[in-house]
């Protein structure tokens, strides 16, 4: 809880609706060839849809999702994102998973390895196809509460070189 992150759901189809889940383990693994880790509760929905499917979406919020990040949070409520997501008709031919409208940027993933751990199910997926529209700035997650970024400018860097230095 102390750890600062950026805030990501993974949207996945439901049925034949788009459906989605905020989590807190995302990491890139590494880039060539580019591959992303996920941990997903192994009771939810979402953790069931990649586990049948192995396909999902990676989308890293901006702070304009804040209330789609808090609805895809709650346990054990529904999470279907129909408003949410850009209609399939706007996206390129290759995307073929839920793409959150205003995010950062979307990764639509396949999973390679799904791997039980405790209560969870660790997935390690190949990126697909990568949507990045215009630049927004991330919603961050940390301390228990919702967070924006600042810009830490030169100022700051010449003050904490001085401090090292004396």
């Amino acid at each position: 809880r102390r750890v600062v992150g950026g805030v990501t759901i993974i949207t996945t189809w439901h049925g034949r609706r788009p459906w989605g889940m905020t989590v807190s383990a995302f990491t890139p693994v590494c880039m060539d060839p580019p591959t992303i880790l996920v941990c997903l509760h192994s009771r939810t929905v979402t953790a069931s849809n990649v586990s049948k499917d192995g396909r999902f979406s990676v989308s890293l919020l901006s702070q304009s999702q804040l209330d789609i990040s808090k609805l895809c949070s709650q346990a054990g409520e529904d999470k279907y994102l129909e408003a949410h997501v850009v209609p399939p008709e706007e996206l390129p031919a290759r995307t073929s998973m839920p793409v959150l409208r205003d995010s950062v940027a979307t990764f639509e993933c396949n999973a390679s390895e799904i791997r039980p751990v405790g209560t969870h199910l660790v997935v390690i997926a190949p990126i697909v196809a990568i949507l990045a529209p215009a630049s927004q700035n991330p919603l961050l997650y940390g301390f228990g509460k919702y967070m924006v970024g600042v810009e830490v400018g030169a100022d700051f860097r010449t003050q904490e070189a001085s401090n090292v230095a004396g």
